[in-house]
């Protein structure tokens, strides 16, 4: 019975516009453009059956998928399992001042990202059993239907490397998807996916938002 799974990135939140590093902060909402990003991605959605809404419970996400239930009438489910990772001493940090901050971790991140961990934080890799985890879950408890699930950049980018095959000393090559793309996966029962699209941002019409490069 397959599962359809919708991810959308949050939209472009004030951290995003300031050039920090999120992480778990919940201090940092989404920005105007950021809301109308996120607009966008529920009314993209129109015409699809939605059987649930669940989102990180981190207000830059699930504000986001709130704009998809507020259009259908839907609760968003909180998940801290689709939270981002925790950057511990980088949370918060602009992105600027981080390799003269923590010139050896975050050169890590810049270099090998899979391999990196956060200073005093999360483990990319750990952060890859975390969202996995909480994808299997879903799709265990919404057999047949299609579920909506705001989230945010890291994990969207690790799952990337599970639903492509590839690994995580790979994962330096996978790209960021932009803020409020929509990215598509079905899963099996057997928890096999296939018909993987990343990253959509037709629907954003010019308000396209993506990380930095020196993130």
């Amino acid at each position: 019975m397959a599962t359809t799974l919708i991810f959308i990135r949050h939209g472009e939140s004030e951290a995003n516009f300031e050039h920090r590093f999120t992480g778990q902060s919940n201090v940092f909402g989404l920005t105007e453009r950021g809301h109308a990003q996120a607009r966008a991605a529920a009314e993209a959605l129109n015409g699809i059956c939605v059987d649930a809404i669940i989102a990180s419970d981190l207000r830059r996400a699930y504000d986001t998928a709130k704009h998809v239930g507020d259009l259908r009438g839907m609760e968003v489910i909180p998940d801290e399992g689709f939270r981002e990772i925790f950057a511990g001493k980088w949370e918060g940090e602009r992105f600027d001042d981080l390799p003269t901050l923590y010139p050896a971790d975050f050169g890590v991140w810049l270099s090998d990202i899979g391999a990196a961990v956060c200073t005093d934080g999360e483990a990319v890799a750990d952060l890859q059993i975390r969202v996995r985890a909480a994808v299997e879950s879903v799709v265990r408890r919404y057999p047949g239907k299609t579920v909506v699930i705001g989230t945010h950049a890291t994990p969207i980018r690790v799952m990337q490397c599970i639903w492509q095959n590839v690994p995580l000393s790979g994962m330096k090559n996978v790209p960021w998807v932009p803020n409020a793309s929509i990215t598509t996966v079905v899963y099996e029962d057997d928890l096999s996916w296939h018909d993987v699209v990343i990253g959509k941002t037709a629907h954003l019409a010019g308000m396209e938002t993506a990380l930095p490069k020196n993130v």
